[in-house]
């Protein structure tokens, strides 16, 4: 899905960010995640951190766009908007956490490629609810609103069917 966001041209250039989240490092207080503001470089921690310094850097600086900067994560976070997104294709793309997250929790259900089986109940050890993730991009399939790349990556699950 293309992205909408009127921040966009917001995005500087910035370098990689720094190793930790810059008040945190300060104050010497632990942290969870890095997220890196894409209008001055700035790099906070995150929602999960005690402190949410990326969060409190948007709310003094106005600055709406930040990205990840941990290992294998390449998405970026409006907040004035609420979305997530990538660049992709020269571009930009929504970003559909729900969706990830439960792709993600799915594959470690099916485990050593064993048939996902769920019901409109089932919740992973972790507490994320995978049988309404399943009925929720069922539902979408059926109202002709499912992500192509979506349909792909449920119908590579093993045993998943609509």
């Amino acid at each position: 899905m293309p992205v909408t966001c009127p921040h966009l041209g917001s995005i500087g250039t910035v370098g990689p960010g720094a190793d930790a989240c810059e008040d945190c490092a300060a104050i010497g207080a632990p942290f969870e995640h890095r997220r890196q503001c894409l209008t001055c470089g700035y790099t906070g921690c995150c929602d999960a951190s005690p402190h949410r310094h990326a969060a409190a850097h948007h709310a003094t600086t106005g600055h709406p766009i930040m990205r990840s900067l941990e290992p294998n994560e390449d998405w970026m976070w409006c907040f004035e908007c609420g979305d997530g997104f990538r660049r992709r294709n020269g571009g930009y793309a929504v970003v559909d956490f729900f969706f990830e997250a439960g792709l993600e929790a799915a594959l470690r259900e099916a485990g050593d490629g064993r048939a996902l089986t769920v019901t409109p109940e089932t919740v992973t050890p972790d507490g994320f609810p995978l049988g309404t993730w399943v009925a929720t991009y069922r539902a979408a399939a059926s109202r002709g609103e499912l992500e192509p790349e979506h349909r792909i990556a449920l119908e590579a699950l093993p045993g998943w069917t609509w």
